[in-house]
């Protein structure tokens, strides 16, 4: 049982419910499994205790188990509030590792493991029509420092911050290339519980990166970002052999040294800190950098922010099988956002800016929805 190297933390949980709501505005829950569902079992504390009963032996791992732990979407706002500091999110991983050893997985898991087998990313296209939006083939496959790692979903998805990031990079005059035949970095395998698969075409990915001679690889995907940085080095049990940035890190950095002219652009503007990118890796100031670098724009913070920001409702692959979740937490958030007063809502996620589209859409919005390189991209 994977959950077994967890029991020291998993007994001291104090079942203080610190995990189920804002410090700082009670009424608010943290956990958008919690708050839409309203059990114990679905937040941090339910689930805890259901791993003390599976390591009791009072519990066995059933598909009640599986709806409570596949609900999260690991935004790690449970953690971020542990009074104790438990690994929450390393304690649920090994709980859905469990689970998908014994095959008790959500039907809309399952699905997702179907179509990565068949077309290795998890929106049935084509292999060959990753590079599509990619202008020319010059960058593609050839040896330089700087590597664009683009990501299923901005590059089959959200194509729009595929092409904001080439431009941006190629505008400041960066040598860069792109993987000829970059593979999926392998998170929804991760976030499902499938360990050996993720490794698979990790070690796919290092090989290919590795033989372009590459020192730094850059990412719009925070999913992806915390793959490499988080996962792999455990998955292969070796270091990266290359830094690993968020392309608005790598970009704050350089604008920070290089005298760059930025044409105006007056608008308003508030920023969604990203789950994996925030509270995942700690990077909360570079995306507020870059747009405070850019003339004319104004940023105001929603009262939810950095440390504290409420997810977007779409991590871990949850719209799968939750979609009531996912559309109640997105529109919560985008709630937030408009009443800021903003006319463009900010986020540096392509799975986030995916969220937001949709509420914008639900809510009849006119707020606008970009990715903080779209913006960027716009005044270069």
């Amino acid at each position: 049982m994977n959950l077994e190297k967890y029991r020291d933390q998993i007994y001291s949980c104090l079942r203080c419910a610190f995990c189920f709501d804002d410090f700082n505005e009670p009424q608010k829950a943290i956990c958008p499994a919690y708050g839409t569902y309203g059990f114990d079992s679905y937040g941090a504390r339910g689930k805890i205790v259901i791993a003390r009963g599976l390591l009791d032996g009072t519990l066995n791992y059933d598909d009640e188990i599986t709806k409570r732990v596949y609900a999260c979407t690991e935004c790690a706002a449970c953690q971020e509030q542990c009074f104790k500091h438990l690994d929450l999110l390393e304690i649920y991983a090994a709980l859905k590792e469990d689970l998908a050893e014994r095959d008790l997985l959500p039907s809309g898991v399952n699905e997702l493991l179907k179509v990565m087998e068949e077309f290795g990313n998890p929106y049935r296209q084509p292999p060959e029509k990753r590079l599509a939006w990619v202008p020319g083939r010059a960058r593609v496959g050839k040896k330089a420092k700087v590597l664009l790692f683009v990501g299923c979903t901005s590059a089959y998805l959200r194509r729009g911050m595929a092409r904001a990031a080439y431009r941006v990079l190629d505008a400041l005059g960066v040598d860069f290339t792109l993987l000829g035949d970059e593979h999926c970095c392998g998170h929804p395998y991760i976030t499902v519980g499938k360990m050996e698969e993720a490794k698979r075409v990790g070690e796919e990915n290092l090989a290919a990166i590795e033989g372009l001679g590459v020192e730094k690889v850059v990412f719009t995907c925070p999913g992806c970002l915390r793959t490499f940085k988080a996962d792999m080095p455990k998955l292969t049990g070796r270091p990266l052999p290359f830094d690993v940035l968020h392309l608005t890190e790598f970009v704050s950095q350089f604008l920070s040294e290089h005298r760059i002219h930025l044409q105006r652009n007056s608008r308003i503007v508030t920023y969604h800190d990203p789950c994996n990118l925030g509270r995942g890796l700690g990077v909360y100031e570079p995306p507020r950098q870059v747009i405070e670098t850019i003339p004319g724009v104004r940023l105001v913070e929603m009262p939810r922010n950095r440390e504290r920001s409420f997810c977007c409702g779409n991590g871990a692959y949850v719209r799968y099988d939750y979609e009531e979740m996912s559309v109640k937490s997105e529109l919560d958030r985008f709630t937030e956002a408009e009443g800021t007063g903003a006319d463009t809502v900010l986020s540096a996620c392509p799975a986030c800016k995916t969220g937001f589209l949709d509420a914008r859409r639900r809510a009849e919005s006119q707020i606008e929805v970009l990715d903080v390189l779209e913006l960027l991209a716009q005044v270069l």
